[in-house]
């Protein structure tokens, strides 16, 4: 026979899979409830997840959450990948995060390395986008028309002043 027994080769075997198991990503699933479509979240997304090696997929889902499919074979760059998403709220004014829900597959799913934008159909996504940046920029010119009213109201309090002080004189 060979250099190991038979019991020797199968508790070797046994043992080589069992360390290969321990070692080996576990998928999840992580849903993303607020508002976090058509904001550029994913893209954001893709970055942290690319800076902690993180494989996976993220995309839109119909019902209005983000969900990211991803590998994670340690607890703590996971839980620090969910601090970083629940971190862009922060960053971005336009993110606003709810909640994330976190569900552990029982699969392994192999995706290519880093995390990979999904896109259900891309002009009807560009539409989307197209629309919520004209809302945006509609709120951004009804804050310059109110900020432009008060600066003319402190202007003509300002000349009143002026020429309270110039009859003074």
């Amino acid at each position: 026979m060979g250099f190991f027994s038979t019991g020797k080769r199968i508790r070797a075997i046994n043992n080589i899979i069992f360390s290969m198991v321990i070692f080996m990503s576990t998928t999840y699933e992580l849903k993303i409830y607020g508002k976090v479509q058509h904001v550029g979240f994913r893209d954001r997304i893709e970055h942290i997840g690319r800076g902690l090696g993180i494989s996976g997929v993220v995309y839109n889902h119909k019902d209005g959450t983000v969900r990211i499919l991803a590998n994670f074979d340690d607890e703590e760059i996971k839980e620090l990948f969910k601090k970083s998403i629940k971190a862009l709220e922060k960053k971005d004014k336009l993110i606003k995060i709810e909640k994330i829900e976190e569900k552990e597959l029982n699969a392994y799913i192999e995706f290519p390395e880093g995390i990979s934008r999904l896109s259900s159909d891309d002009i009807l996504e560009l539409n989307k986008k197209l629309d919520v940046g004209v809302e945006y920029i509609k709120m951004i010119f009804e804050k310059l028309d109110t900020i432009d009213k008060k600066l003319d109201d402190k202007f003509d309090t300002m000349v009143e002043i002026l020429k309270e002080i110039r009859d003074k004189l």
